[in-house]
């Protein structure tokens, strides 16, 4: 079992050196007045509304309800969760198609950084992605990028992106009804969008 683990390991290893995490992607430049206020900001190169947001920045509220609508074990799992994972794949194999997912805010952070088709095939990228992600970041850091990343519909991406264009006000002054129709877009994002 020594022999096994330490294979693993190995071939982990050869695999992050060989294919190295994609780069972050670009933010959308803020101008902010002496206070701290966002004044304007500016689409990115591939016409993002993609704001950077830090926890600080967001209410306790709307991070519980997104953490708990997406992967209520996210500060437990090391990226993925295998119950999950087995509890989908049985589920959509004997269905024969997809209703159940198993992916973890860590395997959507992958997902968001090098967006490709879903297929078994990805998934198993992702969960590679999802082991790199967490051993690289740590588990604020990795939330940190899913709120800066969540597709709200159209061009608009992360949680202080959304908060600014659908609410007028930064993600720590939203009401707890606000955080909570949020925490619901990334589900559809172009069709519960609120514009």
């Amino acid at each position: 079992s020594v022999k096994i683990v330490f294979s693993v390991l190995l071939l982990f290893i050869v695999l992050d050196l060989l294919f190295p995490l994609p780069e972050k992607k670009e933010f959308s430049k803020e101008i902010h007045a002496d206070d701290g206020t966002l004044l304007t900001a500016y689409l990115t190169s591939d016409d993002k509304w993609r704001l950077r947001t830090e926890l600080e920045e967001v209410s306790p509220e709307l991070i519980k309800a997104i953490v708990e609508k997406e992967d209520s074990w996210f500060y437990w799992h090391f990226g993925i969760n295998p119950i999950a994972i087995i509890r989908a794949a049985y589920k959509n194999i004997s269905t024969s198609e997809t209703q159940l997912g198993a992916s973890t805010i860590t395997m959507q952070v992958a997902r968001m950084l090098e967006p490709k088709k879903r297929t078994y095939f990805n998934k198993l990228g992702e969960i590679f992605r999802a082991l790199q992600l967490e051993i690289r970041y740590s588990k604020e850091e990795i939330l940190e990028l899913y709120l800066s990343l969540l597709p709200f519909g159209g061009n608009i991406e992360g949680v202080k992106s959304a908060s600014y264009i659908y609410f007028n006000r930064p993600p720590k002054n939203l009401s707890l009804a606000q955080s909570i129709m949020l925490a619901v877009i990334p589900n559809d994002p172009n069709s519960l969008r609120l514009d």
